[in-house]
């Protein structure tokens, strides 16, 4: 008898748990969808960009994905005022960090970015590495219009889209496993291989 009680206690504990557990899991509220940035709000629920074990690989086809992840991790910034991701991955790169710098301040003012998107259309790795691990890409390069809104949602600048876009160099360094970005520079007149 004292079994049969144990026994029924037993699954009616169980049976108790498994029920809360199932509530639990019908409650949780779903990954929120991304929300773009407007001129009445910033962007809300950006995802961060995802790493890839390509972009660490040595090699040109590494540096490529490296270099995309990097134009990924500066929307994610301009989108988010959080530019941890850039900054990480661009260390040795002065003009990077004041870039950087100039996003992070807007947010801290209260302000937003609206649009700006970069997209690099294509990197073409250049060479071979230099002794320090230094190799450079060409990237056929756009960016979309954007707007910088200021605290209080007015506006403080926007850039025109510019449909002929250009071409920047980066140069990176591979060291200690991964790639750091050293330099991102626009380059308009270099010859980009037929």
């Amino acid at each position: 008898m004292k079994k049969t009680v144990l026994f029924v206690a037993l699954a009616a504990a169980v049976l108790a748990l498994s029920a809360c557990g199932t509530d639990t899991a019908s409650e949780q509220p779903a990954e929120a969808k991304p929300v773009p940035a407007g001129t009445q709000a910033p962007a809300q629920n950006v995802r961060p960009p995802e790493t890839n074990k390509r972009m660490y690989q040595d090699s040109a086809e590494g540096l490529a994905s490296f270099t995309y992840y990097y134009f990924d991790a500066k929307n994610y910034a301009l989108q988010t005022g959080d530019a941890r991701l850039m900054r990480g991955i661009a260390a040795d790169c002065a003009p990077c960090l004041a870039e950087a710098d100039e996003i992070e301040a807007v947010y801290a003012d209260g302000g937003w970015i609206v649009g700006g998107q970069p997209k690099a259309l294509n990197v073409i790795v250049m060479g071979k590495q230099d002794r320090k691990g230094i190799l450079s890409a060409l990237v056929p390069f756009m960016e979309d219009a954007s707007t910088t809104m200021g605290k209080g949602g007015k506006v403080v600048d926007s850039t025109d889209w510019n449909p002929d876009g250009t071409v920047l160099t980066v140069r990176a360094r591979y060291a200690e496993g991964a790639w750091h970005m050293v330099s991102v520079k626009e380059t308009p007149d270099a010859q980009l291989p037929g």
